[in-house]
């Protein structure tokens, strides 16, 4: 459940993040909105009251994703310890009825036989996100948070797990959620390690697409880290717009990981 602090000059929306508390054991809290809408000062006074509430629970880690533009609600949260950890970009691109998706490989849901071997693929695709760049964190985490996730999204509600193949070659995954707005919403993608280098990424992402224009969807989103920048050169070959990137930050219990 979401809690909140409303003063003069600062406005502040948190919540606890359960799924990293599985993998980092201690507590952790998302903090979804900060608005500076008043003097410097008084702001970062009023911000020891969310000081307290991560005290009072012992909380380890602190995240915030904000607006790129953002600037006074970034400086203030360095100035109470955060730091920044990564840009992120969500590229996007509508889906035309008459295109054609030429790629090859087989799309499927994946079983049970798949999770883990796609557990592994994602215990260790993504060392470009936060919890694996962070260098105040154990970095295993990381690893065993993107597992989790694979296996998660496998009975999940509303996310669906894919696996692609090219024969008997498991190629890529992806964990996808068909949108309400007719989007589909790319959540997590791996290329599998034995199968990096070959041209494996242009062909999984264009099965992707191609799947979503057979299910209705007239557009594909996701998100990437700037770091990833040959995943990104994919998305722009691929005929993706980005729109404007977020700014991550992290607060860390005494500087280091608890």
């Amino acid at each position: 459940m979401a809690e909140a602090f409303d003063g003069s000059a600062l406005r502040l929306r948190w919540s606890e993040a359960p799924w990293d508390e599985a993998v980092l054991g201690y507590t952790v809290f998302l903090l979804e909105q900060i608005d500076l809408c008043g003097e410097a000062a008084l702001a970062a006074k009023e911000f020891e009251a969310f000081e307290r509430a991560r005290a009072l629970r012992g909380v380890g880690l602190v995240s915030c994703r904000l607006p790129h533009q953002s600037l006074r609600e970034s400086m203030l949260l360095e100035d109470r310890g955060f730091r920044f950890i990564e840009m992120v970009y969500r590229p996007s691109r509508m889906l035309r009825a008459d295109e054609h998706w030429d790629h090859g490989l087989q799309i499927e849901r994946a079983g049970a036989r798949d999770l883990p071997l796609l557990q592994s693929i994602a215990a260790t695709a993504f060392r470009n996100e936060r919890f694996c760049m962070d260098p105040r964190l154990d970095s295993s985490a990381s690893d065993r948070r993107y597992a989790n996730w694979v296996a998660s999204a496998f009975d999940h509600p509303q996310q669906q797990l894919y696996v692609l193949r090219d024969g008997s070659l498991v190629v890529a995954f992806f964990v996808l959620e068909w949108q309400a707005d007719g989007a589909c919403y790319w959540h997590l993608n791996a290329i599998a390690p034995q199968a990096q280098g070959q041209g494996y990424g242009r062909r999984a992402w264009s099965a992707m697409m191609g799947l979503a224009a057979e299910n209705g969807c007239v557009r594909v989103h996701s998100s990437v880290v700037a770091r990833n920048h040959r995943v990104i050169n994919l998305y722009a070959r691929l005929g993706f717009s980005f729109s404007e990137p977020t700014m991550t930050f992290h607060w860390v219990r005494g500087g280091r990981a608890p």
